[in-house]
């Protein structure tokens, strides 16, 4: 796939949510658009706004914020600024192919690092190990919390859904090497697809690696069809799984699977953390620890 990259300059980095169920209110993003190319990608729409479709041209072409760092270096030097919990890559990987080469999300995460402003970071890319160094330093001085997203130990499905995206293996390989050294790291299993990943054995299986590996947590979501995902996600289930489309239009009356089969779905993953020793997750509270570090 040829790449399309754009040097764009914002005017703010960080932008502000209003989801009570978050727990972050700020969100940033080095990159507009994703190479990992993954159909369910919900922020697909997002490039429609920028006069793009949301196909192939939010896989190819990528904008690139490349005075990200000295605009966010301005904005948590603000006075008002108060030192909230940002989520780096609230729309976009920071860790895309892209970042290999432009390093805006490094440059975006010293800055972090020297306000030592709370930080979520996720993302579906080994690259991340890369800045273990800043990570390290972060979590010493800051919270600090990662959260790589795992959707299934069968790379030939992963292959699939994610066909540009670091491996499985891969991504089991990060969660242990940044707990091992204490950096807290949560994963996102999602989304469950219908038939494919939704199997007792496959949850089960997901569940189990992620808390070897040492992750702190796992938070599961089924499949949703919003927006533009939904057409990227019926044409990749004709393709690679025809067998499987009459059931997936028959599931997907709208945009979300129903209740009743969310609720036998979340039902079956919680038996499986509960079985490998995870409990109910806290989320840290984010300036009660801010302020212990800084004691």
């Amino acid at each position: 796939m040829s790449v399309h990259y754009q040097p764009v300059e914002c005017k703010s980095f960080l932008h502000h949510f209003n989801k009570k169920f978050l727990p972050f209110k700020w969100g940033a993003n080095p990159y507009r658009g994703c190479e990992h190319s993954c159909p369910y990608c919900f922020a697909r729409y997002t490039h429609e706004y920028l006069g793009y479709d949301s196909g192939t041209e939010f896989d190819n072409k990528i904008l690139v914020k490349v005075n990200a760092a000295d605009v966010l270096e301005k904005e948590l030097s603000r006075p008002r600024w108060k030192r909230e919990a940002v989520n780096l890559g609230s729309v976009c990987d920071p860790y895309q192919p892209a970042e290999q080469n432009f390093k805006i999300t490094r440059q975006v995460l010293e800055v972090f690092a020297k306000h030592k402003n709370p930080l979520f970071v996720g993302t579906k890319s080994n690259l991340i190990l890369r800045d273990l160094d800043i990570l390290l330093d972060m979590a010493k001085h800051t919270a600090l919390i990662v959260y790589i997203t795992i959707t299934t130990l069968d790379d030939n499905i992963r292959s699939k859904i994610e066909p540009r995206a670091a491996s499985t293996e891969e991504r089991l390989d990060v969660v242990k090497r940044l707990s091992d050294v204490g950096v807290t790291v949560g994963v996102l299993s999602m989304p469950i697809f219908p038939y494919l990943t939704d199997g007792r054995d496959s949850i089960n299986g997901v569940v189990k690696a992620v808390s070897d590996a040492g992750a702190k947590d796992m938070v599961p979501g089924v499949l949703d069809l919003r927006a533009s995902c939904r057409n990227c996600v019926l044409s990749l289930i004709e393709e690679e799984f025809p067998d499987l489309l009459p059931k997936y239009l028959a599931l997907y009356k709208t945009a979300y699977a129903p209740k009743d089969y969310t609720g036998k779905i979340y039902r079956a993953v919680e038996i499986a953390r509960r079985s490998c020793g995870f409990k109910k997750f806290e989320m840290p509270v984010l300036t009660e620890k801010q302020t212990t570090l800084e004691v």
